[in-house]
């Protein structure tokens, strides 16, 4: 690593910048108990019952550049506002950006108010698309966090004449470092007499590749055709997950949506190409029944050396390989090598299958 491969994606040369794919694979099947589990299912289907699991790997691609901006600002209460050019989609970014804003200056990270969607309040941002916000956003708030508190501690330092080396910013307070981390000066006090206002901008020229493993356990109903998710895993390793709570929170989400993919959501037409699927009584969709408690393994062994934050991307972490997994799975129950070549799997596709094949 860096590991170039010859094509482009979204115009971006394909250059994949750090990972250990076998070690993540093996941490993933570990967390699964995957031989345990090999053994247990080869007996249950020796006595009777279909079931089966499935395993599928995925790259992923985020932090679609060139550039992004950041300004920030610290008010007279002692907060600190940030106006970034992200979008809120139900990600949490306001709470990422402060994360990452608060601890790059030093306060508590509710002080952070984070303004975005508002174009009169920034000169240029690009959005969130492409697994972007983490890296590109996140590393522009973080340059111009660091900006700021430069300005801050200058100013201490000629106030004060206090060297800049033995300041710092701890609970909203500049601090001496060199005697035990005693309070100077409070942001709030700072901000009432002075302007202390940065910006930053953050540039990058390729994609991160985060990557990860799915691993499912599924049971088919002969009779019926019907397919259950029993058990569920998402191993993924993100670089540095900034909040690993709503990372977890993405990919469960994403997971449910793949389940529908795989075994439900079907566009279908008549042969006059009029839509059947018109309604949620023919459209169906997976519910809380259908979702299995699913299980994430987040993993940190390859952060990007191309953001200071070694950040990745989150966003399709958890439906990129559902449907390959709950396939392979589906193959595995029913005993053959490549028994689904499309998706959504229906119940009436497989016990069509079965029926013209009754040894399976």
């Amino acid at each position: 690593m860096p590991f170039a491969r010859p094509i482009q994606v979204l115009e971006t040369d394909v250059v994949l910048d750090s990972g250990d794919y076998a070690k993540l694979l093996g941490k993933a099947q570990d967390a699964f108990g995957w031989d345990a589990l090999q053994s247990e299912l080869a007996q249950r289907r020796a006595a009777g019952e279909t079931v089966g699991m499935g395993l599928a790997l995925f790259l992923e691609k985020s932090g679609l550049g060139p550039t992004d901006l950041a300004t920030i600002t610290l008010l007279e209460t002692g907060a600190v506002e940030l106006v970034t050019g992200a979008a809120s989609l139900g990600q949490g970014v306001e709470t990422v950006l402060a994360q990452i804003c608060a601890d790059a200056i030093g306060v508590d990270y509710r002080k952070i108010q984070v303004v975005h969607g508002t174009t009169s309040r920034i000169r240029k941002g690009f959005g969130s698309h492409a697994s972007r916000t983490t890296v590109m956003c996140g590393g522009a708030a973080h340059r111009a966090s660091l900006n700021l508190k430069a300005l801050i501690l200058d100013a201490v330092e000629g106030r004060y004449d206090l060297p800049v080396e033995v300041l710092d910013i701890l609970d909203g307070s500049v601090v001496r470092t060199d005697v035990g981390c005693e309070p100077v000066v409070s942001l709030a006090e700072l901000a009432r007499e002075n302007t202390f206002e940065a910006e930053g901008e953050f540039f990058c020229d390729h994609m991160t590749y985060p990557y990860g493993a799915h691993l499912a356990v599924v049971a088919v109903d002969r009779d019926t055709g019907g397919v259950e998710v029993r058990r569920y895993l998402v191993a993924y390793d993100i670089g540095r997950a900034i909040n690993p709570m709503l990372v977890k929170g993405q990919i469960t989400g994403g997971v449910a949506q793949g389940i529908g993919g795989a075994l439900y959501e079907e566009f279908l037409y008549d042969e006059f190409g009029q839509p059947l699927s018109g309604t949620f009584a023919d459209y169906m969709m997976p519910t809380a029944r259908e979702v299995p408690q699913v299980e994430v393994l987040i993993t940190e062994d390859a952060p990007s050396p191309l953001n200071p934050l070694g950040v990745k991307g989150a966003g399709e972490a958890g439906i990129n390989a559902v449907g390959a997994a709950i396939a392979s799975a589906i193959d595995d129950a029913l005993g053959q090598q490549i028994f689904v070549t499309r998706l959504p799997v229906t119940p009436t596709q497989i016990k069509r299958a079965l029926q013209c094949k009754p040894g399976m």
